[in-house]
């Protein structure tokens, strides 16, 4: 199970352990985003941090505003419920976003509260 809570600014966010080019394992705040259907984003600073290396695709997404992007892909290592796991990950100047590319699969149960409780379970047969 993954544990997170939600923040004082209303956003349910758990704790995302990355892993950078040398192998160790770097932490990051990121907030669920249910209608973002990727997997991660991370701002150019964090993937040079952690070394990154292009993907050479390039993904669009329509955002909040309705605009359709461009972003730039990576394919980056991450813990997710206790195996490694490799994922796409979209560049975005934005606090580092979990969407449903992550989530499927599971089942996200938030109470909408401050400090309230977020659980990420796995679904049985996924």
């Amino acid at each position: 199970m993954i544990r997170g809570s939600v923040n004082l600014m209303r956003h349910p966010s758990i704790t995302v352990v990355l892993i950078d080019d040398a192998g160790r394992d770097r932490w990051t705040e990121a907030y669920l985003d249910t209608g973002f259907t990727g997997e991660l984003t991370l701002s150019r600073a964090m993937i040079d941090q952690l070394g990154l290396v292009p993907s050479g695709r390039f993904n669009r997404y329509r955002v909040g505003t309705g605009v359709t992007e461009t972003f730039n892909s990576y394919q980056g290592a991450i813990h997710w419920r206790n195996e490694l796991r490799m994922i796409e990950i979209l560049e975005a100047e934005v606090t580092p976003l979990v969407g449903i590319g992550l989530l499927w699969g599971n089942n996200l149960s938030v109470d909408f509260q401050s400090g309230g409780d977020v659980a990420i379970t796995e679904l049985p047969d996924c």
